[in-house]
């Protein structure tokens, strides 16, 4: 079974607001074992909206619409649809009862804008709508079987899940799709691509790729068909991945590297204090993000200027005016400085040329020097992260996280 996903709005269609309802849309659909080949985003403009349903009716089996069901003159989808489907939109009595019930149980009539809601094409169908004024529309474009549900976030949620996919889910076709997403840290694709060749041939069954965002490498495994045999298909690959991977794979599903290491530093029992430069806190507003990291963590200082590196970690001025503030030896102190102030088992300090300004021919925008400290001594490490200062900053508190990971992990390397 395909399946086409269908979006509408001006403001996604010109890019000023972000689509999550397609991806949700179609993670469930795949879940069911539906192959969904397209995601289409329309302007709010009739005519567009029927040629695109028309031609995503001559690519699918099943379509999933969001948006523009409201009451207002830009909100077209019903008016596209009709076109689409040569009928004329007539008032639909489910509806338009809907609209009555909810109107009434607020102390208020239906107004004359909301009466458009109302309105369907003949031979369509309304779907509930629980939480809202607009009704969701079920019909049928072509051999292609159509969803239209509205695009504000809780009731296309609520309309899809209690509508839509539980009659996709007992379709005689409907198939299941197991998926399972291996999270990796420290290795580039290509090296995961020279390590999983044979699991990654085009064609093969489990079907498996890689996403890439960040310097984080996710491994999607999709096996679809029998629950039990899809499952059993995709924990293989599971094994597969982790045996030759290694130390680089920190989790699963949405794991991210900052709960790999709370869960770390609970089994271990140890605590940790930053003192960050051009992360500028987003280590530790990272780390924060995990439940009851206040037991771990234990202090962070953002120490920005090379003044407050020397008054607040300690670091001797002489390193900072010898070296320079990007530098092996002023991480180092940074480290050694907040672990020694916080009373911390381990300690990172991060410093570097987040850009665009900055950078010199031996210091280029993006070199970070990071340092780990703890009881027996100090480690460091230099990166060249690529990206603009924000990817910059988001991929060094990624690596000082990883470094914290591994040393909880397999302790020192030095």
């Amino acid at each position: 079974m395909r399946a086409v996903v269908v979006s509408i709005g001006r403001e996604l269609a010109r890019g000023l607001s972000l689509d999550t309802h397609s991806r949700d849309i179609a993670r469930a659909l795949s879940a069911l074992g539906i192959n969904v080949v397209r995601h289409v985003t329309l302007d709010d403009d009739a005519a567009a909206i029927a040629e695109g349903l028309r031609d995503a009716a001559a690519d699918a089996d099943v379509i999933v619409a969001s948006g523009g069901l409201g009451p207002t003159q830009d909100d077209c989808t019903r008016f596209g649809l009709a076109e689409a489907m040569g009928e004329e939109l007539v008032e639909n009595s489910e509806a338009m009862a809907h609209l009555e019930t909810f109107a009434k149980a607020r102390g208020r009539r239906v107004r004359g804008a909301n009466r458009v809601q109302a309105l369907l094409p003949a031979s369509a169908r309304a779907l509930p709508n629980p939480v809202g004024t607009a009704v969701g529309i079920e019909a049928n474009l072509g051999e292609a079987r159509l969803f239209c549900i509205p695009g504000v976030p809780v009731e296309m949620h609520t309309m899809f899940d209690e509508q839509v996919l539980p009659q996709l889910a007992d379709s005689p076709d409907a198939r299941v799709m197991v998926v399972r997403t291996v999270r990796t840290f420290g290795l580039f694709e290509s090296v995961v691509a020279e390590r999983l060749p044979d699991l990654m041939t085009p064609g093969r069954h489990p079907h498996v790729g890689t996403a890439v965002h960040s310097g984080l490498i996710d491994i999607h495994i999709y096996a679809s068909g029998n629950r039990d045999e899809a499952e059993a298909l995709v924990a293989a690959d599971v094994a597969t991945v982790r045996k030759r991977l290694g130390t680089a794979v920190f989790g699963e599903g949405h794991t991210g590297l900052e709960e790999a290491v709370a869960a770390l530093l609970a089994e271990r029992g140890a605590t940790v204090a930053l003192a960050e430069s051009c992360t500028g806190g987003l280590v530790a507003a990272t780390l924060v993000n995990v439940p009851g990291m206040s037991d771990f963590f234990v202090e962070g200082v953002v120490a920005y200027a090379n003044a407050s590196k020397v008054r607040a970690l300690g670091v001797d001025e002489r390193l900072i005016a010898d070296h320079g503030a990007v530098s092996e030896p002023v991480a180092r102190a940074m480290a050694e400085g907040v672990r020694v102030r916080a009373g911390a088992d381990v300690a990172l300090g991060i410093t570097g040329v987040a850009g665009p300004g900055g950078g010199t021919v031996e210091k280029p925008v993006g070199t970070v020097w990071m340092a780990l400290a703890d009881a027996s001594g100090t480690e460091a490490a230099r990166h060249l992260l690529m990206g603009d200062r924000a990817q910059i900053r988001l991929r060094a508190a990624y690596y000082a996280l990883n470094m914290l990971r591994l040393w909880l992990m397999e302790g020192p390397q030095r």
